[in-house]
């Protein structure tokens, strides 16, 4: 697992690459550390779905969560959907 410094470097990278202007780094470093964790509630379908989302189920996807009380921005979804990613590149996931 890579260390928080790391996993920083990393995040700081993606939004530069990316144009994000916020970056919620303990949010991050929290759902990273989860993932880590937990990744049996992370199942291979749902990853692979999660990561396949075109820009209209990404929307789609957000109006749910919004209905269950988890408030996301388009960034704070894209920025899930990266953390997710770089854990299946890691081999976490």
């Amino acid at each position: 697992m890579m260390n928080r410094d790391t996993f920083e470097d990393v995040m700081k990278d993606a939004a530069d690459e990316f144009g994000w202007w916020f970056m919620p780094m303990d949010d991050s470093w929290e759902l990273w550390s989860e993932i880590v964790s937990k990744p049996q509630e992370y199942p291979q379908e749902v990853v692979e779905a999660i990561l396949s989302m075109d820009t209209q189920e990404r929307l789609t996807w957000r109006t749910e969560l919004s209905e269950k009380g988890y408030e996301m921005t388009p960034m704070q979804v894209d920025q899930y959907i990266y953390i997710i990613q770089i854990a299946r590149e890691d081999g976490v996931l």
